[in-house]
């Protein structure tokens, strides 16, 4: 078992730069982990993922070997594992050349540390205990354990810009154990060994592992990007300095290229959407309208011949694509809405207890078929379509529903059911 590593973060967030010497390799599942006497790299620990960089394995004659990429950083009984991107000619008493992505390791700083103040303040105000915390390359989450309001998430989102616009003092230390009787922290869960306490001046004292930036003011923003409900409390998801930058600069060029789309002012934007969307769900209902009247009409056509039909009997023109035998009525339509092809399909079920009974919807884009039956299993013909015509969908021996990507050929899925049934 090697010696515990020292963790030079702790003392020296801010350097990029070390120098270490191999204290052990390991090699575990095809993966090789370097040990070191000590390390800038933070490991994956306290919900934060592990620093980014490469190590370089240094010669007798200072040479510096090609720089090995640091793919994991792991922790275990306080030894720190490096696993590299390649094998090595590394031994025992090597020394290395170790250089950390701070521009990486800034940005976990900030949101890290923006984090500490919101939860802080949630604790002062609303008496919330943060059960739960994530900070990886693509989002910042942690979980209360009581709801909040939009109007508290709200209050906390500004009193937390107000702490770091006053630029508080941040630092980080290991109290004497008679110290850490007498404080008053928070904590997600009971910490075996020293206590690394990181403390916001006049704002949070809270037990922590992670490297923290020296004052607010560096944190530089916090903006909620979204919250949710979340096991009988909420969880919430933050951005911090250059993430929460990068995020205003996502949605500004969304705004804009939507504004332009849209020949609209940003300012108008939200009224100029929602008129659209008015606009769009009047046509979809005078559509679905339409489509019903033209259905009932289709519907009386083909029941009407069904029902009063002659052995031999040609179809009528208007029906010839339609396939009606004695056990199958599958009507051949186009760009028919979902809903109303869904009901044409039980009022056929229904009346035609013994008959597969269904309707085709065809467009450029392919077709959508639904087909039901209350004595014919639906799902083989749904096999059949699926090894015919790669169709997608499923269902149950009752109905089925699916798609047809695209066309194929000459090869029509009318035909295909025809030849199937």
């Amino acid at each position: 078992m090697s010696d515990k590593t020292i963790k030079l973060y702790d003392e020296k967030p801010y350097a990029s730069n070390f120098e270490g010497e191999i204290v052990d390799i390991v090699n575990e599942k095809g993966k090789t982990a370097l040990i070191l006497n000590q390390t800038l790299f933070f490991p994956e620990e306290g919900g934060q993922t592990p620093d980014k960089g490469v190590i370089s394995i240094i010669s007798q004659g200072r040479e510096v070997e090609s720089a090995l990429k640091v793919i994991d950083v792991q922790i275990r009984d306080d030894v720190i594992y490096h696993y590299i991107s390649e094998e090595c000619e590394a031994h025992i008493g090597d020394f290395v050349a170790g250089s950390i992505d701070f521009e990486y390791r800034f940005s976990n700083m900030q949101n890290h540390s923006g984090e500490h103040i919101f939860s802080g303040l949630a604790k002062k105000y609303f008496d919330c205990t943060n059960v739960g915390f994530h900070l990886s390359d693509s989002e910042v989450t942690f979980d209360y354990d009581k709801p909040l309001s939009d109007e508290e998430i709200e209050f906390l989102e500004k009193e937390v810009n107000k702490v770091i616009y006053e630029d508080h003092k941040i630092w980080a230390y290991y109290p004497s154990d008679d110290e850490l009787l007498n404080l008053d922290y928070r904590s997600k869960k009971e910490i075996e060994g020293a206590v690394r306490l990181v403390e916001i001046e006049d704002v949070d004292l809270c037990a922590c592992c992670a490297p923290h930036v020296r004052r607010t003011g560096e944190i530089g923003i916090l903006k909620v990007v979204d919250y949710i409900n979340y096991k009988g409390g909420i969880r919430i998801s933050i951005l911090c300095g250059s993430r929460a930058l990068e995020h205003y600069k996502t949605l500004d060029n969304i705004t804009k290229e939507i504004s332009h789309t849209l020949s609209s002012s940003t300012n108008e934007l939200a009224d100029n959407v929602k008129r659209i969307n008015d606009s769009l769900k009047d046509a979809e209902y005078k559509l679905i309208a339409s489509n019903k009247r033209y259905l009932d009409v289709v519907y009386d056509q083909v029941t009407e011949y069904v029902d009063g039909r002659k052995c031999g009997e040609d179809k009528p023109a208007s029906m010839s694509s339609h396939i009606i035998t004695d056990n199958a009525i599958i009507l051949d339509l186009e760009d028919v809405d979902n809903k109303s092809l869904r009901d044409m399909v039980n009022n056929l079920k229904s009346r035609y207890k013994d008959c597969l009974v269904g309707v085709i919807s065809k467009s450029d884009k392919g077709y959508f078929f639904i087909l039901g039956s209350e004595s014919i299993d639906c799902r083989n013909v749904a096999t059949g379509l699926r090894e015919a015509l790669n169709a997608k969908g499923g269902g149950s021996a009752e109905m089925i529903q699916g798609n047809v990507a695209e066309r194929i050929g000459e090869e029509d899925i009318t035909k295909i059911l025809e030849d199937m049934l």
